[in-house]
């Protein structure tokens, strides 16, 4: 097995988990591990990286999560087929060019409910079995087209007090930011293709002609609650026929 970065900063205040995540998720996209090849176990990445075992986990079901690794029980932790993906710190989309010409998006509440979510999701916010969420449905109008569908996934004591209203009128930065005075510490964003379902193609409005190939992202925020670190997840699916996105990233 290649040597890893096995460096944790902690001075960041990122938790260990991510860094560490996002440490062998950058070896695997520079290629610094083969299709199919076998990644160190638990323990040894315990003693390589000076973090307990429950932080390797957590690295590593999120690398499940995202295409990274596939986790065989009794043979180990192997890099799977490669995947595109981007930590983008910093992106750009139609809506900014159209608020920054005084042009008016809307938002449109598809769903707002609370449930108990699947076990997928449950892995991805890190809850328990019965803790709820408050899942939200959202979709971005301008020009009278659709722009994206989001849908939001929070744990439901993060949400205090969102009104329908607050999700019509305001960006989810600013909801967590300002109205729920949430700081947010880490971001991460996967951006990848994907053949949207027929609810996604009625509510963008895709017609036979249109390409059947959307932009899919998922965005994993980090944000600090009084009782620790906790996840925010988002999907987001763009109008290929409508959507121009600019994607950066600092190096």
């Amino acid at each position: 097995m290649n040597d890893l970065n096995t460096k944790i900063n902690r001075n960041l205040k990122i938790p260990y988990y991510h860094q560490l995540y996002e440490n062998i998720a950058k070896s695997i996209e520079n290629s610094q591990f083969e299709e199919g090849e076998k990644l160190a176990g638990e323990l040894e990445l315990c003693k390589k990286y000076g973090v307990s075992r429950i932080t390797v986990r957590q690295a590593l079901k999120e690398l499940e999560l995202n295409g990274y690794i596939i986790r065989e029980r009794g043979r180990g932790t192997f890099v799977r087929k490669k995947i595109e993906t981007h930590s983008l710190q910093k992106v750009s989309s139609i809506v900014d060019e159209l608020k920054s010409k005084g042009v008016k998006t809307q938002n449109k509440i598809i769903i707002l409910e609370t449930a108990v979510p699947d076990e997928r999701i449950r892995r991805v916010l890190e809850i328990g079995r019965e803790e709820k969420i408050l899942f939200i449905e959202r979709l971005v109008v301008a020009y009278g087209a659709p722009l994206y569908i989001t849908k939001a996934y929070f744990p439901l004591y993060l949400t205090g007090m969102i009104k329908r209203k607050d999700l019509a009128e305001n960006s989810f930065t600013r909801i967590v930011t300002e109205l729920l005075n949430l700081k947010l510490v880490h971001t991460k964003r996967i951006l990848e293709a994907d053949v949207p379902g027929r609810e996604i193609c009625r509510l963008l409005e895709l017609k036979k002609s249109d390409k059947k190939v959307i932009n899919y992202m998922q965005t994993f925020w980090t944000v600090n609650h009084y009782s620790g670190y906790r996840i925010i997840y988002f999907e987001e699916y763009f109008n290929p026929a409508k959507g121009k996105f600019v994607f950066e990233k600092d190096f």
